[in-house]
């Protein structure tokens, strides 16, 4: 892996659907805001935005933690600015600090990433299906 520099940064630009509100599987739609699961979703993706153009040829990365604190709601329409930068890089482990803004600049949640860097090959042998 190409060495990730403390504080690069990475941004997504989402506009909320009604896709991306509160709805279970179970128990159907709850609240008509952005939901918090969806937000851990794009704080992955905003951390794998940042690392992927460090990835040398053969390697892959996975998911290893989520943290979200939630904050304050975001409305079907809403533009959230959803970035992830850099807090360190410790052997194959990548840490992101990762931050949901809406367009006022107002925090929405806050909250980490952690992905492991291995190559591509190992990685597919651990998610063969059984």
């Amino acid at each position: 892996m190409i060495p990730v520099p403390v504080g690069a940064t990475a941004e997504l630009a989402v506009v909320v659907t009604p896709e991306m509100t509160v709805r279970f599987d179970q128990l159907g739609p709850v609240h008509p805001v952005y939901a918090t699961y969806r937000m851990a979703e794009h704080f992955e993706e905003a951390g794998r935005a940042l690392l992927l153009p460090h990835l040398e040829p053969g390697e892959e990365a996975i998911g290893r933690s989520l943290s979200v604190e939630h904050l304050a709601p975001a409305w079907v329409g809403d533009t959230v600015r959803v970035s992830a930068a850099c807090l360190e890089l410790t052997g194959n482990r990548l840490t992101c600090a990762c931050r949901a803004v809406d367009a006022a600049g107002r925090e929405l949640g806050h909250g980490t990433t952690v992905q492991v860097v291995l190559p591509q090959q190992v990685l597919d042998a651990r998610l063969r299906h059984r």
